[in-house]
């Protein structure tokens, strides 16, 4: 599993209506959504979707931080091929980046986003539970 994550799961999305603005473009806040696309991709192929994280770890995963670089503009029915990497890991939060590219291998943008583990119960910060911060380094 470790390198099929090292290049990140891959996610294809086609542009929609809803994404584009009056130009015609994809709207910078659409690459949001092909970006938490990826991200639950990444959880996926880790084991731990979404409600293994809550249900069994007692972490609910917050986005603290979100970054995007625009790059190129992209239009209906392009397609988008966003990428989620782990770039680093530390006591109770992760950082993942996401190349953000069209189809032709055009990049579009690259976004970061860093998120927290928070207790289930009291939304207070906590440690990455162990085999999340493990799957996550690749081990």
């Amino acid at each position: 599993m470790a390198d099929a994550l090292a290049s990140g799961p891959t996610v294809r999305e086609r542009v929609r209506w809803s994404d584009v603005d009056k130009m015609g473009v994809v709207y910078y806040g659409r690459y949001l959504r092909f970006m938490e696309a990826a991200e639950a991709e990444l959880f996926r192929a880790l084991d731990f979707p979404y409600d293994t994280l809550s249900d069994e770890l007692g972490v609910w995963i917050a986005r603290v931080r979100v970054e995007l670089d625009f790059r190129a503009p992209s239009r209906l029915d392009d397609e988008i091929v966003c990428r989620a990497l782990v770039r680093k890991v530390s006591g109770s939060s992760f950082t993942l980046a996401f190349p953000i590219d069209r189809g032709d291998g055009v990049r579009l943008a690259e976004g970061v986003l860093v998120l927290a583990a928070l207790d289930r119960e009291t939304l207070r910060p906590a440690r990455l539970p162990s085999a999340l911060s493990r799957a996550l380094r690749g081990g």
